[in-house]
């Protein structure tokens, strides 16, 4: 059964608060996270000389929040560093103790957290928990921030102009952050940084939630928009917030594993378990109760008069993302790697597998296919370029830019390939993998190289880690000289 968390109760997840500073009866729990994880009462004073990160993020909700009780979670260290480890024990502290709003004024920018926070922040989001996250002050794509389910904030006044492309960035807000704070008998003005920003939302949070308590996050999604100093698009996001789902309608077989959790049995028996439905077409969705659920829906009709309360993504997502791009940069600067295959290969496992050896060797790979079931693996989506081949362009270029990506790999059906090559005839790397009887061919084509690798039918991550390695020896040749 899930807990009932109160609104009430804001938790501070940061390097503690001053007691000094803050009324004592605003302060309600004062907790660090211990180097075993554990959960034990802070008696560390919070002193005046060392970083006050957390302790300005406390007084900027105090500012703006009359009736919340404030609950600080240490997990960061004096001069505002520390493991991502830590999270998760401060998050399952503050769902026992009954706190909605959690304020987190840090996060990542190494693509290496992405995966384990996302879980780790969908399954708390599913529980009921409002996060509000600052974006990195750097400009790049941030975690937990970007992620769709938290509120993402970054600041009005940054000298950065990355706040335009709030879609790519996981933006809901743009606001201040540089507030009037008390500190004893004198008046400071905080410093301009998203982390000073993220309080105040979370402060209005609060307060909207005093009004109204059965807002969820969606509401509170379109409410921070609204309070927003820059106009925002509404309703465009990335499909990652899946806890739990029920996949109905033919799906593509793969031995690549979704990202989340899926849920069997008749969907009248296990609705309350799940918090998205994944669809495959309008039928599909015909006698399922979804308008307190979000929907992934991966058909190619448009769909219409379908009641959805959450989230939402279908290809026209992330259309409308490529199309709302404002990102201006100087083409890829990273290498290009086309990966043409037949129809019968398992596409999302040689994708999920050739992203993976990246990562191990610490590259991180913007990994795309055509369909649109990429996204239940963590893999991008990518339309058919050919409308406008440059506003796609753009796009990519934009996310590989704020995600700090090292290379692109695009895979496409062999026959789709020479479109592809059209749009990037410059790419640095092209694999073709064809059927050759009981085996597979695997075909590269390496500026003016050729070389070639049979592999078995059933590709395995053996097949890929070799293919991995012809890739990384050939493209670092010229970076060892």
């Amino acid at each position: 059964m899930m807990r009932h968390l109160r609104e009430d109760r804001i938790a501070i997840i940061d390097n503690g608060i001053s007691r000094d500073l803050i009324s004592k009866e605003k302060i309600q729990s004062q907790i660090v996270i211990d180097d075993n994880n554990k959960c034990i009462e802070d008696k560390d004073e919070v002193q005046i000389t060392d970083f006050p990160h957390g302790t300005f993020c406390a007084l900027i909700i105090e500012k703006y929040n009359s009736h919340c009780m404030l609950n600080s979670v240490r997990i960061l260290d004096k001069n505002g560093r520390g493991g991502s480890n830590k999270i998760e024990p401060a998050l399952e502290w503050c769902y026992q103790n009954n706190i909605r709003v959690v304020n987190l004024s840090f996060g990542t920018t190494n693509f290496h957290e992405c995966e384990k926070l996302k879980k780790l922040v969908n399954k708390y989001v599913y529980s009921g928990m409002i996060l509000v996250a600052a974006t990195a002050n750097s400009g790049f794509v941030s975690y937990p921030a970007s992620f769709t389910n938290v509120i993402g904030v970054a600041t009005t006044g940054s000298p950065l102009s990355y706040s335009k492309d709030y879609m790519q960035m996981g933006i809901d807000t743009v606001v201040p952050s540089e507030h009037i704070i008390k500190i004893f008998d004198e008046e400071i003005k905080t410093s301009l940084s998203n982390s000073y920003a993220a309080p105040f939302v979370c402060a209005l949070i609060a307060n909207r939630l005093n009004t109204d308590k059965n807002l969820g996050i969606i509401k509170l999604k379109e409410y921070v928009k609204d309070q927003s100093h820059i106009e925002m698009i509404e309703g465009v996001y990335e499909p990652d917030w899946v806890y739990k789902a029920y996949v109905v309608g033919k799906k593509k077989t793969s031995r690549a594993d979704y990202y989340f959790e899926t849920v069997l049995e008749e969907y009248s028996e296990i609705q309350d378990e799940v918090d998205t439905v994944i669809a495959f077409s309008v039928a599909d969705l015909d006698n399922l109760d979804i308008k307190d659920k979000n929907l992934i829906y991966l058909g190619q009709e448009d769909i219409y008069n379908v009641d959805v309360q959450g989230f939402y993504w279908s290809r026209k997502t992330r259309q409308r993302q490529i199309l709302n791009n404002h990102y201006q940069g100087n083409g890829l600067e990273v290498p290009v790697i086309i990966l043409a295959i037949e129809a019968t290969m398992d596409s999302f496992y040689i994708l999920t597998e050739l992203k993976r050896a990246f990562a191990s060797d610490g590259y991180n790979a913007y990994t795309i296919g055509m369909e649109p079931e990429c996204v239940l693996y963590g893999l991008e989506y990518m339309p058919e370029p050919v409308a406008d081949r440059e506003a796609w362009k753009k796009f990519i270029e934009s996310q590989v830019f704020y995600k700090q990506s090292d290379l692109v790999i695009w895979c496409v059906l062999l026959e789709e390939r020479k479109k592809l090559l059209r749009v990037y005839p410059d790419c640095d790397v092209e694999i073709i993998l064809c059927n050759e009887g009981e085996n597979i061919l695997a075909k590269f084509s390496l500026a003016e190289e050729k070389v070639e690798k049979r592999i078995s039918e059933l590709i395995d991550r053996k097949d890929i880690e070799a293919i991995y390695h012809i890739l990384k020896m050939k493209l670092t040749e010229e970076e060892n000289g």
